[in-house]
């Protein structure tokens, strides 16, 4: 290997490199907290993804006699293209996040089981629907580990406040999300309706539906996803302002450590400058040097990171009916983010100190 080479100088101070090395491996901690403020709304990926694929009508305001919406249910059970659904009265259980707060979940009451067995056969459910009755409440298996639920258990008003009849786990679906539904045979004067789509594409089934809601004035929507998003957008606001604060302080933290172990190779830098080293060759040594360092960190620190992370995972979240992604998006960002902030400076102020190492002061 070449003196002059990047890995060379690591090579040489592998002890210390390496105490420089973990500290940088502390950048991982922006990533993590990037996984854990992105993962309560990414468990109602799932849950978006089924608003995508039906409507929800309901009676518009207005509508005293329910004449309108009485039009528009008959309109949509006689369309071909069209799957109607009823929907009983609503019911919901929170689910507890990783972060330790409750947040609300997707829930479906249906009046029948054979309207159940419609909508599972709709979106791929494994359900077992040997034992639904009236009166059954069906989770995904995640749902039933974070509330601590077996199959036979009773659910009522005792055990959540929107609970407003009583019923019993009678079984689980593997789901990879929050889902919960109920069979409830309770009469409804005018119930709501889950509009699927029966053949045709996404597209052709919304402007169906809406151009039906145009002509009879019911309430039609499906906005779960912007409702939601809206809601734990403070979250990716907090996670910013975090991700700039630890990258300030990290920034500053590991400058401080590279700056004592620089500066006794201003005699090193010295001589290369004496001997006719160009700046742009000292400046690239000085930039390879960091930036190999950093990148090793990002690998080893990482097969650390995501094997520890899949231990938590395997080991305390699963068991617990949480989890934790293991790729995110807005991890990534922050972990890119908080290494410039503190690779740029670090390169920078290195230059501008060794590119001023002057022999004649040896």
């Amino acid at each position: 290997m070449k003196p002059f080479s990047p890995l060379y100088f690591i090579k040489e101070n592998l002890a210390r490199c390496i105490a420089l090395m973990l500290m940088i491996f502390l950048s991982y901690g922006v990533y993590l907290g990037g996984l854990y403020v992105t993962n309560p709304l990414d468990n109602w990926s799932l849950a978006f993804e089924y608003n995508e694929s039906f409507l929800v009508a309901g009676p518009a305001s207005f509508d005293e006699n329910f004449s309108q919406y009485t039009a528009f249910r008959q309109e949509m059970e006689h369309h071909p293209d069209i799957i109607v659904l009823e929907q009983g009265p609503g019911q919901s259980i929170n689910w507890t996040t990783i972060m330790g707060f409750e947040s609300g979940s997707f829930s479906l009451t249906f009046r029948s089981v054979e309207d159940f067995k419609t909508y599972c056969e709709y979106f791929d459910i494994d359900c077992d629907f040997s034992k639904l009755r009236n009166g059954s409440l069906i989770l995904s298996d995640r749902f039933a580990k974070n509330l601590s639920l077996d199959l036979g258990d009773i659910v009522d008003k005792h055990y959540a406040a929107q609970v407003y009849d009583t019923f019993t786990l009678d079984a689980l679906t593997t789901e990879a999300g929050y889902t919960q539904y109920y069979i409830c045979e309770e009469s409804v004067d005018c119930p709501n309706l889950l509009l699927l789509a029966n053949g045709i594409d996404s597209e052709e089934f919304f402007q169906l539906a809406t151009a039906a809601r145009d002509r009879n004035l019911v309430s039609l929507g499906n906005n779960v996803k912007e409702t939601i998003t809206d809601q734990f957008r403070f979250f990716h606001i907090i996670y910013t302002f975090v991700v700039l604060l630890l990258s300030v302080i990290l920034a500053v933290t590991i400058n401080a450590a590279f700056v004592g172990m620089y500066q006794r190779r201003n005699f090193e830098f010295a001589v290369y400058r004496a001997i006719g080293i160009s700046k742009k060759r000292i400046i690239g040594k000085i930039f390879g040097e960091l930036l190999w360092m950093d990148l090793i960190t990002l690998a080893a620190g990482g097969i650390l990171f995501f094997l520890g992370l899949y231990l938590f995972n395997h080991l305390v979240l699963y068991p617990a009916g949480n989890y934790l992604q293991y790729i995110h998006p807005t991890a990534v960002i922050g972990l890119v983010l908080c290494n410039a902030t503190m690779l740029v400076p670090l390169i920078v102020t290195r230059c501008r100190q060794l590119l001023k190492a002057d022999i004649c002061e040896y």
